[in-house]
């Protein structure tokens, strides 16, 4: 599916300024990615299943910043060469994106990650394989769900769902999705187009997102990291999402008010939240 299939992004704010676009080879793969502004650097990590221009409306937001953000290997616009793949080798090409884009350069101290969802696995698993490269991370509702009781019953109950769906349906990804999503990937009234462009990554959800939800995070390497780690919820999401920021955080999580799951529904708060935070 192309930018020309599908409507304007609802939040895109008009007359923004355009992006500068390329491709980086990585890992012998070629990724898509974006880049916003000027000032000190920003890194936007989505899940697989999300892509640079679901992200969009926050970047355009992050005035005073350079903010990149970019499709995953086997997302839209990057290749599928070594895909599906873990979170370890999603961090690893992000960690070669900055060094691509010599992002190092402009923070400094390192370059502040935020990686929501899916994308808030790969986040952490920078900042634990290259923390030279990383000043903080801001990992909202990492899927890490076996770190919640109601989170590893979600697993189940998701998993199960998707294996009964394709036994039936074999290479149905968007019926799996729709089986898989449990209320999670609804959208709001008037942004339907978030849904649109998240059904054509459905093979993504299944085949990268779902299995990085069994991944477990290294806790003694978290809590020696020498890297800021900030975890965070929102107040309008599963409990389940409260109970990993808290038990991966070592100081109390921060509670976005008015925040769901996902991110991109809301990008004035998370817009906010980052610039409170790396100002």
């Amino acid at each position: 599916m192309t930018d020309r299939d599908l409507r304007t992004n609802p939040y895109a704010l008009p007359g923004a300024e355009q992006p500068r676009v390329g491709l980086y080879t990585v890992g012998g793969c070629s990724l898509y990615a974006e880049v916003r502004g000027a000032g000190p650097p920003i890194l936007l990590i989505g899940a697989s299943s999300d892509d640079a221009e679901m992200f969009r409306p926050i970047a355009e937001r992050l005035n005073g910043f350079t903010v990149v953000s970019y499709d995953r290997r086997g997302t839209l616009r990057s290749d599928r060469d070594g895909w599906p793949c873990d979170s370890a080798r999603h961090a690893d090409d992000a960690a070669e994106l900055i060094a691509a884009l010599g992002l190092t350069d402009l923070g400094g101290s390192g370059v502040d990650v935020f990686g929501a969802s899916a994308g808030g696995i790969v986040a952490v698993q920078l900042a634990l394989r290259h923390p030279r490269l990383v000043r903080r991370v801001f990992a909202f509702e990492p899927g890490y769900l076996l770190y919640s009781a109601t989170g590893t019953a979600m697993r189940r109950r998701v998993t199960a769902s998707v294996d009964r769906h394709l036994d039936a349906n074999p290479g149905d990804w968007t019926g799996a999705m729709g089986a898989a999503s449990l209320g999670l990937l609804d959208d709001p009234p008037g942004l339907d187009w978030y849904g649109e462009r998240g059904r054509a990554l459905a093979e993504n959800f299944i085949s990268d997102d779902i299995p990085a939800t069994g991944e477990l995070a290294d806790l003694d390497a978290l809590a020696a990291s020498g890297v800021e780690l900030r975890f965070s919820y929102g107040s309008a999401s599963q409990p389940a999402f409260r109970d990993i920021a808290m038990a991966l955080s070592r100081r109390a999580p921060d509670r976005i008010e008015g925040a769901g799951h996902i991110a991109f529904h809301t990008p004035e708060l998370f817009a906010d939240y980052l610039r409170l935070r790396c100002g």
